[in-house]
């Protein structure tokens, strides 16, 4: 059964999750222990400092007390029948008040440097919340392409080098009929080898363009981490137009995710590679090994 890679993303972080839940809740207990048993005893070791200074009270001015004349007393009230004297207000008395001026206090300044003042609104770093799950997939994108890249590149080299391989053989097949002077047996042996050499050239030139439309496919996700001994060996039987008639997996891997990533990626290939004409098989057997970051075509 093969899973798409969302179900298997979500598969694989609930199985990191499991180990992860209980690990997380013993270290919340033990913190809230501790937090706990440092609120109960810290405040018995620190030192208490009093929250103001001693306070000294100091009279600015002093002001004499103003001497108030007493008021006469209120005549009594008339008799009704005869009239009473009107009796003169007395002149309030002002009394005068002496304030005693402070000196003020001089304040030697020298040794303060005197800083400028900035008339600029201070300035405050605001920062800004990066989105982690968005970078991660960029980075995992950019790490998929730069391996993508590699292995083309390699393809290419690979191809390149089976093409000079079949160059080479070929010239010197040329050279070798061409100096070719003896009986009409050794004649046939020589030609025998001849297209017998042209055909292992040929046969490696389909492989190296076999492994090459493979290879490009090749790429494991970078959501964990890889066991370099991982290994699975699949063969496949080709026909002559490229049409892949049996899959059979001859040893197996302990990941059954990577038993299941290369089936994928032997899937995914739409069509193998056409034999070239120097071929002259009708079918082929091709093994393939897989492992991490590898891909080992043989016959």
């Amino acid at each position: 059964m093969s899973l798409s890679d969302t179900a298997f993303f979500l598969r694989q972080e609930d199985a990191d999750r499991r180990w992860l839940w209980p690990v997380g809740l013993s270290v919340a207990v033990i913190f809230h222990i501790v937090v706990f048993a440092l609120a109960a005893t810290l405040p018995s070791l620190i030192h208490r400092r009093p929250l103001l200074n001693e306070v000294i009270t100091v009279n600015l001015v002093s002001l004499p007390r103003p001497a108030a004349n007493r008021l006469e007393k209120a005549a009594p009230r008339p008799v009704p029948g005869k009239r009473a004297k009107p009796v003169a207000r007395a002149k309030p008395v002002k009394a005068k008040i002496q304030v005693a001026r402070r000196q003020p206090a001089k304040v030697s300044v020298k040794g303060l440097p005197a800083k400028p003042i900035s008339l600029r609104p201070l300035s405050r770093k605001i920062k800004v919340a990066v989105n982690t799950r968005r970078l991660e997939e960029r980075r995992r994108r950019q790490q998929e392409k730069r391996e993508r890249a590699k292995a083309l590149a390699a393809a290419r080299r690979d191809e390149k080098l089976a093409e000079l391989d079949a160059i080479n053989a070929r010239k010197a097949l040329a050279d070798m009929l061409r100096d070719t002077g003896a009986l009409e047996n050794s004649q046939s042996r020589r030609a025998s080898a001849g297209r017998q050499q042209i055909q292992s050239i040929a046969f490696r030139q389909y492989l190296a363009s076999l492994d090459n439309k493979i290879r490009r496919l090749w790429v494991l996700p970078d959501m964990r981490q890889w066991r370099h001994g991982l290994e699975m060996v699949v063969i496949l039987t080709i026909r002559r137009d490229g049409t892949v008639t049996n899959t059979y997996i001859e040893k197996k891997s302990r990941d059954p995710f990577f038993d299941q990533f290369v089936m994928k990626t032997i899937q995914s290939v739409d069509a193998m590679p056409r034999f070239p004409p120097l071929m002259r098989q009708q079918s082929i057997e091709v093994g393939l090994r897989f492992r991490p970051g590898e891909l080992v075509t043989a016959n």
